[in-house]
């Protein structure tokens, strides 16, 4: 295929007949033969409901925070695309590292691919998170060293949506060719895309059908790839205002709505938003504590500040339900860890 300068499937799938066979001196039989085996390698195939089962119960991947994995019922499932949107500094990004780190130390082979969207990643961070959070405590006394850790976080950098889209297909390409001894991709358990909102924004409108188009189409094509390669999807939105509040949150105080428009909103497989636990906004909860001091395993105090999470919507899990945790300098932990 390259030596006729075939570079991509789509050529073969969408190009009219002549003008593929003409620009690269191909027969009619040729491009018959040439079109069918790329057909058949995209075939879809059935599966067992058992082996969904299985899958189901053993590849669930934790954000690294109990009670937003039981929002989840149980963390990240494979297959499926989860997004967490949420007001300035609710810790949406730190909450992406999280689940990196606990998706590396779950399992000494698995990776996870980081598409940074707005340069949010931070190896320093990372680094600091994985040597100082009491969290991975335990894979430190494992033997787990930073450099490990380091070596299975596969980072790509990608600012506009066409960008994401290559680098999708490239990956794809790289799954595909589980022989290669040199496949930087081998295992890999989680993408996340740090930020959705970054690389559509400016390409939504009333007017602008195209970037709701080029969004839906680059959802479809990484809720299929997860499906085929049993991956999970996490991808980070923004906030815009909802006055005079927001009709889907279960509180009356939120006056903040995940970014992106309508066209959006059903997308992804389940949808988290984090919100500021001020003062009052939460009736009837007692030992909400907005200067939580917890001291770590080396006797730093770090402070922490209480969050909300709650589910949006969901396509197989209840929507409606939230919980409260507390993010602070390494430390992340549910609310009902403290009281």
């Amino acid at each position: 295929m390259c030596q006729r300068s075939i570079k991509k499937e789509r050529n073969i799938l969408f190009m009219k007949e002549d003008d593929f066979c003409s620009e690269r001196k191909l027969s009619r039989q040729e491009f018959g033969e040439l079109r069918h085996k790329t057909i058949s390698c995209y075939k879809v195939l059935p599966k067992r409901g058992s082996d969904l089962l299985e899958m189901l119960q053993t590849d669930v991947l934790s954000t690294g925070c109990y009670g937003i994995d039981e929002l989840l019922q149980g963390g990240l499932h494979p297959g499926e695309v989860t997004e967490i949107s949420g007001e300035t500094a609710t810790g949406k990004t730190q909450l992406a590292f999280s689940a990196t780190l606990t998706t590396i130390c779950a399992n000494k082979n698995n990776k996870v691919l980081f598409i940074d969207t707005v340069s949010t990643f931070s190896a320093e961070r990372i680094r600091t998170l994985f040597l100082e959070s009491d969290r991975f405590d335990h894979s430190r006394c494992q033997g787990m060293g930073e450099e490990d850790v380091m070596n299975r976080i596969r980072i790509a950098k990608c600012f506009d949506v066409y960008a994401v889209m290559e680098f999708i297909e490239d990956l794809r390409d790289h799954l595909e060719n589980k022989d290669k001894d040199d496949n930087v991709y081998t295992n890999v358990k989680l993408i996340i895309i740090d930020s959705f909102a970054a690389i559509f924004s400016p390409l939504l409108g009333v007017t602008q059908t195209q970037g709701h188009s080029l969004m839906i189409t680059l959802t479809r094509i990484l809720r299929n790839l997860a499906k085929e390669y049993n991956i999970a999807v996490l991808v980070i939105n923004a906030a815009i205002a909802s006055n005079p509040n927001n009709p889907i949150s279960v509180f009356s105080s939120t006056k903040s709505k995940p970014s992106l428009g309508m066209s959006w909103t059903f997308m992804p497989d389940v949808q988290l938003y984090l919100t500021h636990c001020v003062e009052n906004k939460i009736e009837n909860e007692k030992n909400i504590q907005q200067n939580y001091v917890y001291t770590n395993r080396k006797e730093i105090e770090v402070i922490m500040k209480p969050k909300i999470c709650e589910v949006h919507r969901s396509r197989n899990g209840q929507m409606g339900k939230w919980c409260i945790f507390y993010m602070g300098g390494n430390e992340l932990f549910t609310h009902d860890d403290i009281i």
